[in-house]
């Protein structure tokens, strides 16, 4: 008996070595050496390959005060990287027939959007088609970062949410994250199971032989063996970021890389051993538009070959869980080290293993033709995509640059005629279509996706009248926040909302639009020109209605 057993061991120790040798494991450890410095934050990556843990590596410090390296049972915040845990618990009560991905919200939750005559299924919710405004978001245009606010936990997200009284857009019509979803579906989770969220999700845990993962509900609460959160803001110095928050199922779960890499194992083993919950968590969900993200998960090709991935990043943590399900690979890489990208370190992993598979774009990277060359002065205007952005083409110092809403200008550097790319990447190609009458266009070219046509916008110049009739005082009661618009003769407009202490010059973009920092405001007017109401987009919340009260 001794002697099979042994015999099985060697087996099994041989199968494990020849998987490991399938990988440059040298090539590896020397890249992730080069991301980590001696007394940085750390980083723990590892790899899974055909059910089997082949690779492990922890670098760096859990702990600055104390120097203390990260270890195997070094705990990390996975961020986002949660979110397909939450769906796994949605999932697990829909296989119970306790919960509908077709039901309207309001079937579990009757106090969110009672005014909506439009369904909000719960599919959803899984896949960011609701609609629902990001709760991070909507703070942060109220001037309170959720990282400044000690104590803020899911029930402040559920009141916030509970006074809006309108939608980003018709369900399943669009793509737009939104960490609100996740939230939603933990108090789904939570009503229909009779017990709270992060009790559920602990049973699941434990079921799938994680014991040293769970949910954050108290940022007092001690995590044995967690890992700090620190960045380096650039004067060369670490600083720990603060989190006094107690929010958790978009994120704030707490993981070691060993139950990871178990998780890993499941998924790749539920392949050719029936389980429904894991297998069904990696596909898209069935009957919605959107087929490029599911349950807590995108899928979309990595380096060319089919991949099931999400990424996660909260103050200083960052997270990126990557999978290959035809190869049978899984890469997980935590890290602590605000200045390192999880996501760009997994895919630098991927590459080492699989390469790029090549493949053509089924759509066009850069025009057939391209026109002769225009003056760049004649180039220069603003632009409005299908999406409805405004680009700015501006001429500085003798360049072009492509810049959207105050996000950064990207240098253009001419090819021919006119055809340029970006600085910073020559995939990013820019074709101008200049004409003499109102049909001129710039096409944006990139070899992930469609390419895409903007048309140029007719110049606008405010007169004293138009500016004067934004001036006044705008009120939102789903945020309970004001602002004010004032004029000032050196400045122009100004945007000021109500306690904050910072004020922000307003560019007036095109007739009806405003924008002010990364608010953009679009304007109600009535027939005697007075403008009536502002409706304000910032990133994940849109068309936010602030009312002219003054």
């Amino acid at each position: 008996m001794k002697s099979i057993s042994f015999t099985i061991y060697l087996l099994l120790a041989t199968f494990t070595q020849s998987i490991a040798q399938s990988i440059d494991v040298a090539k590896i450890d020397q890249l992730l050496e080069s991301k980590i410095k001696a007394g940085a934050p750390g980083l723990a990556v590892g790899i899974v390959k055909n059910d089997t843990i082949v690779y492990e590596r922890y670098l760096g410090l859990a702990n600055l005060q104390h120097q203390i390296p990260v270890e195997a049972q070094t705990r990390f915040n996975l961020a986002s990287v949660a979110k397909q845990f939450t769906a796994l618990c949605v999932l697990k009560l829909v296989l119970y027939n306790k919960l509908s991905l077709e039901a309207d919200i309001r079937q579990y939750l009757p106090q969110m959007y009672p005014q909506l005559k439009t369904a909000i299924p719960l599919k959803t919710l899984l896949n960011h088609s609701s609609g629902v405004r990001d709760f991070y978001d909507l703070l942060s245009i109220s001037g309170k970062p959720w990282w400044r606010q000690e104590g803020l936990d899911n029930e402040d997200a559920l009141a916030l949410l509970m006074k809006q009284k309108d939608l980003n857009f018709t369900p399943d019509t669009e793509h737009w994250y939104s960490n609100s979803n996740y939230t939603l579906l933990a108090e789904i989770v939570a009503k229909v199971s009779g017990m709270p969220f992060p009790k559920f999700a602990k049973q699941l845990f434990e079921d799938l032989g994680m014991p040293n993962t769970q949910f954050c509900t108290n940022y007092m609460q001690v995590i044995p063996f967690q890992a700090l959160p620190y960045n380096d803001w650039g004067d060369g110095s670490w600083q720990q970021y603060p989190m006094m928050t107690n929010l958790y199922a978009d994120g704030f779960l707490y993981t070691t890389l060993k139950d990871q890499l178990v998780f890993e194992q499941a998924i790749q083993k539920a392949v050719t051993q029936p389980n429904p919950l894991l297998s069904m968590s990696q596909k898209p969900i069935p009957n919605t538009r959107i087929q490029d993200y599911g349950y807590g998960l995108e899928i979309s090709p990595i380096n060319g070959y089919p991949a099931v991935h999400h990424s996660g990043s909260t103050g200083s943590y960052n997270a990126q869980t990557l999978r290959f399900p035809n190869e049978k690979l899984s890469i997980i890489v935590l890290s602590n080290n605000g200045n390192l990208w999880s996501g760009g370190i997994a895919r630098e992993v991927a590459t080492q293993i699989l390469g790029h598979k090549k493949e053509e774009p089924t759509f066009a990277t850069r025009p057939e033709q391209v026109q002769v060359a225009s003056a760049p002065s004649d180039l220069v205007g603003q632009y409005r995509s299908s999406s409805n952005n405004i680009i700015r083409i501006q001429l500085r110092e003798g360049y072009l640059f492509w810049q959207m809403d105050n996000n950064n200008p990207r240098k253009l550097i001419q090819e021919k005629g006119n055809l340029y790319h970006w600085d910073i990447d020559e995939d990013w190609k820019v074709a101008f279509n200049n004409q003499p009458d109102s049909t001129s266009t710039v096409v944006l070219y990139t070899k992930t996706e469609q390419p895409e046509v903007l048309k140029k916008l007719p110049p606008f110049a405010p007169s004293d009248a138009y500016l004067q009739a934004c001036v006044g005082k705008y009120f939102s009661a789903e945020l309970d926040l004001a602002f004010t618009i004032k004029l000032s003769p050196e400045k122009g407009l100004i945007f000021k909302r109500e306690g904050v202490k910072y004020e922000n010059n307003i560019e007036v973009v095109q007739k009806g639009e405003l924008l002010a920092s990364d608010y953009k405001m679009s304007l109600e007017t009535e027939a005697t020109g007075r403008v009536s109401a502002v409706r304000m987009t910032y990133n994940r919340v849109k068309n936010l209605r602030f009312e002219k009260v003054e």
